[in-house]
Parts: structure tokens; sequence; C-alpha cells
């Protein structure tokens, strides 16, 4: 039997007011117990402040990453089957139903980053040990929590639609009667949130792995690419690509070398969660899981308890890839790709033809057992240490591209090429045909640069709903008769309707709050 995972939000070893704030309930609505601060739990030092933000770059990120990332951006899309169990084949087939597991787990996690987030933010606006804290340990602080908060809502915002915009954790702890905020109030909150981050985040992350106000740059790009402000979207993104030394951004030189744990928090990484392999007590909330449910099924590469194949490359994936793309291996094994990095101490791993009845398994995030993973920590059960990209430098030169080719369907903006041509050159194609990109070449782009990443959706909702609703129901969404990638395929394709473009808020917060289930009304 596939384990679940557990609902369980650590601190990483904080111990101060904001743990009280991560505990597991039964509603979103996670706030501070009142009476929580007195001055003998403000924040005295730096070294406390920096370990109450160090917790939302993973733990309360746990269950998003867990499986809820993948289903709604990979599985939902279209790139990669997902039938570990009944909530996850929700998704596989477009019919998520407001009851779904993953669903609510996704929900409460984001909401937990904003509850983390604003606990923060009012302990250090009232801190009255202020005058212990550095201007800049304060401001870095508040930074990371408007980024984080923005982020959590940008993902609630596009998945949801209208949600309620919460602020104050002490408020609502009795009144959790809390409706939902128009969207574009909810985008105008985001976009407010980023450029507070923008101004009070150094321009390069105070530690490996900490956001920079040009990770800040870099969200508010993709946000407003996706209201479609192009404009303000390319100038953000310019502002990164033309300042690569200021903001220490670029490309690695091999996509591989992407998803080695060794090379976490490398100069493309301008966003990722932060793992660390739990070790052998097999706590959760520590560690990155993914690997449980991409790696092939067994027990080989991963050495433990895990290894369920539960996602899937989709052979509508397979048949949208590039011959000669360097970045296939790396994103999923085909029958006899050598792995020299998984088994070691065996020689290599070499993937067989009998293992998915797509004829394919993800490799991406798949980074093998513990002896393969001792220099970085090691991997235990639904445990590795390698981050989760949440934004990647290549995104920001894409999105460069895409918001240079706004509402049109083409652009041949030397410019915006070079960018394009700058993240294909890397996976080993040639130049474009004419010097012209399409918004079908810049989406395939996309599509085989991020898949599993849980990226795919999100670019699909950017397109004209026509086109999105054209493309999702021409995805081949089923599999092979064979457990070897062979034999005929049993079609699965969706008449996709646009109310199947947002996900239902989870009944069980509508029992607790009536009045999310109401017309959403203005925040501002």
């Amino acid at each position: 039997m596939k384990p679940n995972c557990k609902n369980i939000i650590g601190v990483l070893g904080i111990t101060l007011a904001v743990s009280a704030m991560v505990a597991c309930k039964k509603s979103f609505f996670d706030g501070t117990p009142k009476g929580q601060y007195t001055t003998a739990t403000y924040f005295k030092t730096p070294a406390e402040v920096q370990a109450a933000t160090a917790s939302m770059y993973g733990a309360a990120w746990f269950n998003f990453n867990c499986t809820y990332s993948m289903s709604i951006g990979d599985v939902y899309s279209g790139n990669s089957t997902g039938d570990a169990n009944a909530a996850m084949v929700q998704f596989q087939n477009m019919n998520v139903t407001q009851s779904n597991e993953y669903l609510y787990k996704g929900w409460a996690s984001l909401y937990s980053v904003v509850g983390q987030a604003n606990g923060i933010m009012m302990n250090l606006a009232n801190n009255p040990n202020a005058v212990s804290l550095d201007a800049a340990t304060v401001n870095t602080a508040m930074g990371e929590c408007y980024f984080m908060r923005a982020a959590a809502y940008f993902y609630l915002v596009r998945n949801y639609g209208a949600v309620p915009i919460v602020t104050d954790t002490n408020n609502f702890m009795g009144n959790y009667q809390l409706p939902r905020h128009i969207v574009s109030d909810v985008y105008k909150f985001i976009i407010n949130d980023l450029k507070q981050a923008e101004t009070k985040l150094p321009a390069k992350g105070a530690a490996p792995g900490r956001v920079s106000a040009g990770a800040a740059k870099a969200l508010l790009a993709k946000v407003y690419l996706t209201i479609d402000d192009f404009a303000n979207a390319k100038a953000r993104a310019w502002e990164l690509i033309s300042n690569e030394s200021t903001y220490g951004y670029g490309l690695r030189d091999k996509f591989e070398d992407l998803f080695y744990t060794r090379n976490n928090n490398n100069k493309e990484s301008i966003w990722a969660l932060q793992w660390t392999a739990s070790g052998a007590d097999g706590a959760y909330g520590t560690g990155n899981v993914t690997q449980a449910y991409c790696a092939p099924y067994g027990q080989e590469l991963t050495g433990s308890t895990d290894g369920w194949g539960s996602f899937k490359p989709s052979i509508d994936l397979q048949r949208d890839s590039i011959a000669g793309d360097l970045r296939r291996k790396p994103t999923y094994m085909r029958a006899n790709d050598y792995y020299p990095e998984l088994l070691q101490i065996r020689g290599g791993y070499t993937y067989p033809s009998c293992k998915s009845k797509t004829g394919a398994n993800v490799k991406k995030y798949v980074v093998g057992n513990y002896e393969d993973n001792a220099a970085t920590g090691g991997a235990y059960g639904m445990s590795t240490g390698i981050n989760t990209y949440m934004i990647r430098y290549a995104d920001v030169l894409l999105t460069y591209v895409e918001a240079v080719m706004g509402n049109s369907t083409s652009t041949n903006d030397p410019i915006a090429i070079a960018q394009f041509l700058r993240v294909r050159t890397r996976a080993g194609l040639g130049g474009i045909p004419v010097n012209n990109i399409t918004a079908d070449d810049l989406l395939r782009e996309r599509r085989l640069e991020f898949a599993f990443e849980g990226q795919y959706w999100y670019d699909i909702l950017r397109l004209p709903q026509d086109k999105a609703l054209q493309r999702l129901s021409k995805t081949e969404r089923g599999m092979f008769e064979g457990w070897c990638g062979d034999g005929a395929v049993v079609s699965n394709k969706i008449s996709v309707t646009a109310n199947m473009l947002l996900f239902p808020v989870p009944q069980s917060e509508i029992d607790i709050d009536p009045k999310l289930s109401e017309v959403p009304v203005p925040y501002y």
C-alpha cells in the first residue's frame, strides 16, 4: 500500500511564537492563539528571526510539494498520468471533487504559508525588542514574508479563483466566517506584496537558498504575464536578464546538472523549496518526497519501501518531444537509458522496458538510494534532499519571450529570439527554421523544459481560453495495454469545458465557513 503524505507541518526546530501557528487544524484558518505574543516570545536576535523565516522555505510547503503541485501542474494538464489512488485518478480524468484529499491538502498548505508569513510580520511589526534587531535583518525577513505570502496567493488565485485574503492571524481565531475576495483584488494584493518584497530584499539572497529582490522581480514578471500586463512582465524579466551579474543568475551549462542534489541552490535557481533528507527516524515535513512517487515501481532505485511510479510521462508528452533534445533523458526514462549516477555501487542503472504502461518513467527528482546521496545527506524512505525548483532562470528567459509576444501569435523580435535560443541551444537543438517564434513553439519549449516541475497547467491557462480548451481536449491521457509500453493505446481524451479550468473550494472548508460558497466581495 502506498502511504499518503502526512499533514505534518514542522517548524525545523523553532521554539518561537510562530511554532504554534503551523500546527495542524481542521481549517485552513490556522491562526495564532490569543495571548500568544508576549515580551518573552518576541524575536530577540537575528538568529531567531532567520530560523523563523527558514520554515517558509520547506515545511509549510510540504503537502503542496508532496502530490498537489504535480497533480495539478502535470497530471491535470496532460504531461503525466496519475494512478496511485482515487484522489490522483481524479486529476488524471479532470473530474476533481470538493472532497479530493490532495485538493484539500494543497489548499491547507498554501494557507499555512500565508499564516506563517502573517505571524512573523506581526511579530516584527509589534516587537518591543526591535532595538536589538538591525534594520537589514528586519527588512530581509519582512521581504521574505511578503514574497512567500504573494507566492502562496498566486497559486491559490490561479487554482481556485476568488479566495479569502487573510492578513491578521489573530482576528479570525474566533471568526471563521470570512468571504472570498474578487480575483482582481487578489492579484492587486499579490502585486503589492511583491513590490514590498522588491524594496526590502537584498539584490542577492542573504544566504544560499534565500530569496532576493531578483526573485521578487522574477515572480512579479510571472504575475504580470498571467494578467496580460505584458509591458510590466517584459520590464521585470529584462531587468534580470540585462543585469545577470548584479543578481547572480544564469543558465547552467548542462540541463542534467540541475537535478543532482549536490547542485542545490545553483545560479539558475531563483526560488527553490529547501529540503533535508529526514534520516532513519522517518520524520515527515523535512524531506522532498517526490522521488517516492516518480521512481519506477519497485524498491530497486530507492532501496526503501517507496518507488511507486505513480507519476509517469504521458504518451502525449512523449509525442511532443524533439529528436536530439538533451533534456529528454534527464526528464524521463525510456528503455535502455543508462544513468551512472543511480545505483553507483553497482556501476549504474539501466532502465528496463517493462516498468510502465506509458513506456517511460520520470527521472527528474529521482536521485537514487542512500549510497548515491551519502555526500549530500543520504536518501531515506519518502525523503531526499534535492530542492524543488519553483522558479528557474530559464523561466525568466522564456517569460521575456512570452511578454514580447503578448497577444500576438508570433514574434520576430531579435532580443526575444536570442533568449529563446539560449534555452534551446542548451538542450542541444539547432536554431529555428526562420527568425520567428510562434506561440505554439514557445508553449512546446516550456513544456519540454519544465515537465514535472508543476508548471505546464499554468502555461496552458495563459493561452486564450478557446485555445486552452482545444489543446486540453486533444490531449491523450490514455496508456498502452501492456506494461512494456506495448500493445494498442487505450485512448482517454476528455472534452474540456471552461468550468474545468478552476478547482472547487474543498467542501470541508465550506462546512466550517459557509461564506466561501457565497458571491466574492471586494477587498479594497
